[in-house]
C-alpha cells in the first residue's frame, strides 16, 4: 500500500498527537508523517491530510478539500468525568498554547451539561511569563490536553503551581464522525489502487495474485480495525485485538488464488459501502 498521510498541526506537540491518534486509528501499516502548518506549501506532501479545528481552514487554501480531513479531537469520558466532580463555582482554568481550543472546549463541557463551574481560558502563548505565574499561582483547577497539561510540571510553570492545585488532563482521541470520515476516505483509496492492480493483467501471475491478496488482506484488517477502534476510544477502553489473516494465500494454486483473491476483494468492497452508510 502506498498512501501517504500527514497530521499537520499548529505546534510540533498537536502534530504528534494527530499523528498518535491516527495510528491508533489505523495501526502502523500505514506510515503517517507531521508537519506544522506554516511547513504546507503545497499538496504534494502527502496523499491524504489530517488536522485540528483551528488549522482546517486555513489549509483549505492549500489542500483539495477531498484529500484535508478534520480531526475533531475530543477528550474521552473520564476527563469529562473528572470534571463533573469540581465543586460549583470553582474557576477552571483551560491551560492550552492557544485561546481557541479552550474556548472550543468549554463550549463542549457546557453542551453536556457541566455548566456549574467557571471555564477560563489560559493560553500560555497569548501571555506574558509573568501574567501567566501569577494567574497559575492562583489556580485551584487546571484542565487541558495532556501533551500541554505536561507542561505544568516543568519551569517556568512548576515553580508558581499551588501545592494543592488539582490538574485534570485530557488525552484525546478523533470523534467517530471524524474517525469514519477518515476511514471512507482511505477505504475507497486503497479500493481503486486494488482495482488498477486487479485490471493491469487479464491473466495475473502468481506473484501478482499474491501481491494483491496481501494487500486486500491488509486493507480489510485496518478498516475492521479502525471501525472498532475508533468507538472503544470513546469510554477509554483497552485496545481491542485483531484477528489478521496469517498469509491464508501463500501455497494456493493459481485457480484457488485468483478465486480467494476475488472474494476478499469483494467483502472489501462490502466493508467499504458499509462505512459509506455510516459516514452519511
Amino acid at each position: 500500500m502506498n498512501v501517504r498521510i500527514a497530521a499537520v498541526g499548529s505546534s510540533p506537540l498537536i502534530a504528534e498527537e494527530i499523528q498518535d491518534i491516527a495510528h491508533a486509528l489505523l495501526s502502523d501499516r500505514i506510515p503517517i508523517i507531521t508537519r506544522q502548518t506554516d511547513e504546507i506549501t503545497d499538496a504534494q506532501t502527502a496523499d491524504l491530510y489530517l488536522c485540528a479545528r483551528t488549522q482546517y481552514e486555513q489549509l483549505l487554501n492549500i489542500i483539495p478539500k477531498e484529500r484535508l480531513f478534520l480531526m475533531e479531537l475530543q477528550p474521552d469520558s473520564t476527563f469529562f468525568f473528572a470534571i463533573s466532580r469540581i465543586p460549583h463555582g470553582s474557576d477552571v482554568y483551560i491551560f492550552n498554547n492557544y485561546s481557541a481550543y479552550p474556548k472550543e472546549l468549554a463550549d463542549y463541557c457546557r453542551t453536556l451539561g457541566m455548566d456549574q463551574v467557571n471555564y477560563i481560558p489560559l493560553a500560555f502563548e497569548e501571555l506574558r511569563e509573568e501574567e501567566l505565574r501569577e494567574i497559575l499561582s492562583g489556580a485551584s483547577y487546571i484542565i487541558g490536553v495532556d501533551r500541554f497539561v505536561g507542561l505544568l510540571q516543568k519551569p517556568p510553570c512548576q515553580e508558581a503551581l499551588r501545592p494543592d492545585v488539582k490538574i485534570i488532563a485530557g488525552k484525546r482521541t478523533a470523534s467517530l464522525r471524524s474517525a469514519f470520515a477518515v476511514l471512507r476516505s482511505l477505504g475507497r483509496y486503497l479500493l481503486d489502487d486494488l482495482h488498477a492492480q486487479w485490471e493491469q493483467s487479464e491473466t495475473p501471475s502468481v506473484e501478482q495474485l499474491r501481491a494483491i491478496a496481501a494487500d486486500t488482506d491488509s486493507a480489510i484488517d485496518i478498516l475492521q480495525a479502525g471501525a472498532i477502534r475508533s468507538v472503544v476510544s470513546q469510554a477509554a477502553i483497552g485496545e481491542p485485538g485483531t484477528v489478521r489473516m496469517e498469509h491464508a494465500y501463500a501455497e494456493l494454486p493459481l485457480d484457488e488464488l485468483r478465486r480467494y483473491a476475488a472474494e476478499r476483494l469483494q467483502l472489501l468492497e462490502l466493508l467499504q459501502r458499509k462505512i459509506d452508510m455510516l459516514n452519511k
